[in-house]
């Protein structure tokens, strides 16, 4: 067993028959999706303060109605756009085997000089999103942890980017490095948060590589 697998079987049973659920029902309706947020972290071996208090899957604007239509039986409010000042997505909201679900769709960032915007797809087109086996032949993607970095700096959370950025540089994952220059250029980011992303891209590309 690998040691996401190995995560994945210690989260719990409510945890692995929710992402069944859910795998099921978007291969039903050929909508992608991936598991990010503290379930993400937790199953990438990043330190937590808290458990998971829910399961955060991304997707895409064209496949957030789809899902959406797919895990409508276990849905506990209608799907609409939400916007703040400094996030906007497509949510909704699940409760599946006793796990809370949040669906988001189409998320983007903006922040001072930033402003970052989820590719699900992509990620999983350019292999940057870590497998994630669910059993009985189900399978979809981790967030990585590039992405993890990135959004928590842009929302100011220093508990989880640091925890993050230490992985990062002990691992020297070549999947993750490439992911982190990619979400760098495709995106903008400047002040604060570009400087410590790449003080952590330079952590990464020194030395050996080490397997996750």
């Amino acid at each position: 067993m690998n040691p996401i697998d190995e995560k994945l079987s210690a989260a719990g049973e409510p945890l692995r028959l929710a992402l069944q659920e859910i795998g099921r029902s978007s291969g039903e309706a050929q909508a992608a999706w991936l598991v990010g947020g503290s379930t993400g972290l937790l199953l990438q071996g990043v330190p937590l303060a808290a458990p998971p208090r829910d399961l955060d899957l991304y997707t895409d604007r064209d496949t957030a109605y789809k899902l959406h239509s797919a895990l409508l039986r276990w849905s506990v409010d209608e799907q609409q756009e939400s916007a703040t000042d400094i996030y906007r997505s497509i949510l909704s909201h699940y409760v599946i085997s006793g796990v809370s679900v949040e669906l988001v769709g189409a998320f983007e960032v903006r922040a001072s000089e930033s402003e970052y915007r989820v590719e699900a797809a992509y990620l999983q087109r350019a292999y940057y999103a870590l497998p994630l086996r669910l059993g009985d032949g189900l399978e979809t993607g981790l967030m990585p942890l590039a992405h993890e970095l990135l959004f928590n700096l842009l929302r100011q959370r220093p508990d989880r980017y640091e925890a993050i950025a230490e992985v990062l540089r002990t691992r020297k994952d070549s999947r993750e490095l490439a992911a982190l220059k990619s979400l760098i250029s495709r995106n903008r980011f400047g002040g604060e948060a570009l400087a410590y992303a790449q003080s952590v891209l330079e952590s990464m590309s020194s030395g050996e590589r080490e397997e996750p």
